[in-house]
């Protein structure tokens, strides 16, 4: 993994917290030239400080595809590229019979902002690289708690795109992670909820602790560095699938 990696520009978009920026860290460990991305300059310059090796913040919107367009261009050519980014998923929360028009639109967000992004990064990609897309576990297995119907639809939007792709870019590899419940903002905004998810999970979950983002980021780098995986959905969900 190590040799895979070194010397080599992997993007990561959504990489100002949470498992993106735990793989810029990961990866730039490896020796690998890091140019992270998400909507904040600010909290790109504050996430730098915790990432050792060469690294480059630059801001853009992944849901403006002009954007998302000019990060490409000012990164030139590059080998990998990582999608995390998320429009805050669990505050579009709403039952279907409840849910309106713009909730709904706004849902499917997270599809088209891995298209934009992944539309833009083809022009300028190595036919040797990759690109890891995020999806969501419940594609998978459908919360009881209800009210993400919409936003199980863009993930699934997301996984089907990532398999899609891995055939209609052929030799670059596309893969799709599928995380479960991981200890990042996304889940928990307060010690509160996190402190009852990671009851939740010790109690429920087969491998009994929380997800991290540094175990997603470990599975990001596996699809990443194997050359042997392209179109893979991979679960990374402490088991949760499998209750």
């Amino acid at each position: 993994m190590v040799d895979s990696l070194s010397g080599k520009k992997i993007v990561i978009i959504g990489a100002s917290s949470g498992i993106g920026l735990a793989v810029a860290k990961q990866t730039a460990e490896l020796e690998a030239s890091v140019v992270i991305s998400s909507r904040s300059q600010d909290k790109l310059d504050r996430a730098k400080e915790f990432i050792s090796g060469q690294v480059e913040a630059i801001a853009a919107d992944i849901l403006n595809e002009d954007s998302v367009n000019a990060l490409f261009e000012r990164v030139g050519s590059f080998d990998h590229l990582v999608i995390t980014a998320v429009a805050d998923e669990n505050l579009l929360r709403s039952p279907l019979a409840e849910m309106s028009t713009a909730i709904a639109q706004r849902g499917m967000e997270k599809f088209w902002g891995t298209f934009f992004a992944a539309r833009a990064a083809v022009k300028t990609i190595a036919q040797t690289g990759s690109i890891t897309l995020t999806s969501s576990v419940s594609i998978f297995k459908p919360s009881r708690a209800g009210g993400v119907s919409v936003m199980s639809a863009a993930s699934a939007a997301v996984a089907v795109f990532g398999r899609a792709l891995a055939a209609e870019l052929a030799p670059i590899r596309v893969n799709v992670i599928a995380p479960g419940v991981v200890d990042t903002g996304v889940w928990s905004n307060t010690d509160s909820q996190r402190s009852d998810l990671a009851k939740w999970a010790e109690e429920s979950l087969p491998v009994q602790h929380l997800g991290q983002a540094e175990e997603l980021a470990h599975a990001v780098l596996s699809v990443m560095t194997n050359t042997y995986i392209t179109g893979a959905i991979l679960p990374v969900d402490g088991g949760l699938t499998v209750m």
